[in-house]
């Protein structure tokens, strides 16, 4: 019984609604308030009644305080903000008192922004929002789920300038800071996620590479990008000869070695830059620097298909994966230095790994898995620098040597 009467009397202490209250509730309409305004149905939002508690509490002195705070604060004191409706009642308990709050209302817009202190941000959405509809009237329904984006973007007339520019001017071939206007030459970089939702609406199909991550900005829309370039290494004369190459070290885009015109070739990938250019020569031999899961950018050169494929990582986690990863591409890849072996032999070397605790990889031979499981079970990593050079040049040779 005692609990049943602490509970009732919590109930009953519960005060009226206040008007710091009311200001939080009416925040969370303004955008409610900004959607009706863009669809012109503002008279179907107005007036908007408050949900509140209004109920009278059993100590007087309590009911007076909070009748007075409410209506202190009420539209018909200040001029503006929330109406109160009251009404006039005969109480036993009250006696004859015209304070009893029946509903809460914001009757306008006007008042929802002044009380919520939002008339300097809406003015400024209705001039750019204005501005959109005049110059791009296709994104208005990007509008309506998009405004706040555009609130306090001060570069709204740039980005209008570009937009236009790109519609007459659909994929322009030449690097964004290129194009002949008269704009900052960062604002494409610093809003190409804006930029991207609405060139997806503004630009035909034709003039979008929708295969590409949208997040690709330049690829996706036809600009000229940098493309990350992958560090190669020749190691056969009569291989660099052959495919006229005036040197053996070169820098490459993905692209480029995608048409370097190779019949076949026996391709070392690695992970560090001085292994790269420490390996021995290889009959037939290109070696490419593998920037960990970088190695992806290698997947899509035809003659890799035709070639043989020799992986050497990490001896870590992280390593055994990318070699599953590259033979899930290139299914004729071996390995070479991941396994037991080598790890028992340079284990006194081995340093923290990343505590990943990943699957094995099902494309991991038996030797490499063990290998595997003994580095993820024991936090270990050791680096292929490590390796001593008369190791990997024995390793090596038969590489040299094997048979296509």
């Amino acid at each position: 019984m005692e609990c049943r009467a602490t509970i009732v009397n919590k109930n009953t202490d519960r005060s009226m609604i206040t008007p710091a209250e009311i200001l939080e509730k009416a925040t969370r309409i303004y955008p409610r308030a900004v959607a009706a305004w863009l669809d012109g149905m503002d008279d179907e939002l107005f007036p908007w009644r408050i949900p509140a508690n209004l109920k009278l509490l059993d100590v007087h002195s309590k009911n007076i305080h909070g009748v007075h705070r409410l209506r202190e604060s009420a539209k018909e004191i200040v001029g503006y903000g929330y109406s109160v409706e009251w009404e006039r009642r005969n109480s036993r308990k009250f006696g004859e008192n015209d304070f009893f709050p029946m509903a809460i209302t914001i009757d306008s817009r006007f008042d929802l922004l002044k009380l919520t202190n939002k008339q300097n941000e809406f003015k400024r959405l209705e001039s750019r929002v204005l501005r959109i509809r005049q110059r791009l009237p296709e994104l208005e329904a990007w509008l309506k789920r998009g405004w706040q984006k555009i609130v306090d973007l001060d570069t709204l007339e740039d980005l209008l300038v570009v937009a236009e520019f790109l519609i007459r001017n659909p994929r322009p071939g030449c690097f964004a800071r290129e194009l002949p206007l008269s704009v900052p030459t960062k604002l494409i970089q610093q809003n190409r996620a804006l930029l991207t939702e609405w060139l997806d609406i503004l630009l035909p199909d034709e003039s979008i590479d929708c295969s590409c991550d949208p997040r690709n900005f330049e690829q996706r829309y036809g600009f000229r990008y940098f493309r990350s370039h992958i560090l190669t290494r020749i190691l056969d004369p009569e291989l660099q000869k052959e495919i006229g190459l005036f040197t053996a070290e070169l820098s490459l885009p993905p692209q480029e070695i995608a048409n370097i015109p190779v019949g076949d070739a026996r391709v070392v990938m690695v992970e560090n830059q001085v292994t790269l250019l420490t390996l021995p020569p290889i009959k037939r031999g290109i070696a490419f620097f593998g920037m960990g899961k970088g190695i992806t950018q290698l997947f899509d050169i035809p003659w890799l298909h035709r070639s043989s494929i020799t992986y050497w990582g990490d001896l870590d986690v992280e390593g055994f994966e990318i070699l599953a990863m590259l033979r899930r591409r290139y299914p004729q890849t071996n390995s070479i230095l991941m396994d037991m072996r080598t790890v028992r032999e340079f284990e006194h070397l081995a340093t923290a790994g990343t505590l990943r605790q990943a699957e094995i990889p099902s494309e991991l031979n038996t030797n490499e898995a063990a290998a595997f499981v003994h580095c993820r079970e024991n936090n270990l990593r050791i680096e292929q620098e490590h390796i001593h050079q008369s190791v990997v040049d024995d390793v090596l040779l038969p590489v040299s040597r094997r048979s296509d």
